[in-house]
């Protein structure tokens, strides 16, 4: 992976520590394709920053004082353009946002590194007990977790977050995660237990952000839970399929390859 100067490189090993939560000086110059020699000035200055922390052999671990252990195994594949696409997703962010995350790997990953802004103010709503924790460390960041009952870490039920979206305004930005992207069905997801949820957040939101990796357009889950009318951007990979990507176009789509 080659980068075009030092603050880019420091930002991507920042969240390649914060999505693995260790590695190493080898790993992370093979990676960027730098000598270990510059990896270790670039640690020394994270570490500074109480970013990192090195240990005596070499390994690199992400400072959880504050965070959420994440699990790698849920991340799955694509992870490079997972990461590509949720750091993009923070330059959609704005001051005094109420963001909404939906469920799903690269909303997780959003949120992860949406948490890491400094100059803005917003909201993050979220039904991750995790992200959560992490996002309200920050003090520049409010955080609203969901309210009900609890699967896979995330907040799930009919009536999850009821009194929230009963009274709260319909003008949130939302990231939303698929698990198929298909030209009749528009957004479609697979865990049922999650519909109620996602559909509750697309019905709030004024501003949608679809987060997802080329892997999911042209297939279909059972639960659709947005049309593409609804979508105020897309944030994928350069994999696209053209035609797909003509296809949200022509519905008045922002769609972003990263």
């Amino acid at each position: 992976m080659k980068l075009q100067g030092r603050q880019d490189r420091l930002r991507e090993i920042l969240n390649k520590i914060r999505v693995e939560q260790q590695t190493t000086l080898e790993e992370l110059a093979r990676f960027f394709c730098v000598s270990t020699a510059t990896i270790r000035r670039d640690i020394k200055v994270l570490e500074e920053k109480s970013a990192v922390v090195q240990t005596v052999g070499g390994g690199i671990i992400y400072q959880t004082e504050h965070t959420g252990a994440v699990d790698p195994g849920r991340i799955g594949h694509r992870i490079e353009e997972k990461i590509r696409i949720a750091e993009h997703c923070t330059e959609l962010i704005r001051d005094h946002d109420d963001v909404l995350i939906g469920p799903g790997t690269t909303t997780f990953l959003a949120g992860k590194i949406i948490s890491g802004i400094e100059d803005r103010r917003f909201r993050i709503i979220t039904s991750s007990l995790e992200l959560a924790l992490e996002a309200g460390a920050a003090p520049n960041i409010r955080a609203v977790v969901l309210g009900g009952e609890v699967w896979n870490k995330y907040v799930v039920g009919p009536r999850v977050g009821r009194g929230y979206f009963e009274e709260c305004h319909r003008q949130h930005t939302m990231i939303l995660s698929a698990d198929g992207i298909e030209a009749t069905r528009g957004v479609t997801v697979f865990e049922s237990r999650l519909v109620p949820m996602i559909e509750a957040m697309v019905s709030v939101s004024s501003r949608i952000i679809l987060a997802t990796d080329s892997s999911k357009f042209g297939k279909s889950c059972f639960n659709r839970v947005a049309r593409f009318d609804q979508l105020r951007y897309v944030v994928t990979d350069h994999d696209a399929p053209p035609d797909y990507v003509a296809l949200l176009k022509e519905h008045g789509i922002d769609v972003r390859l990263v």
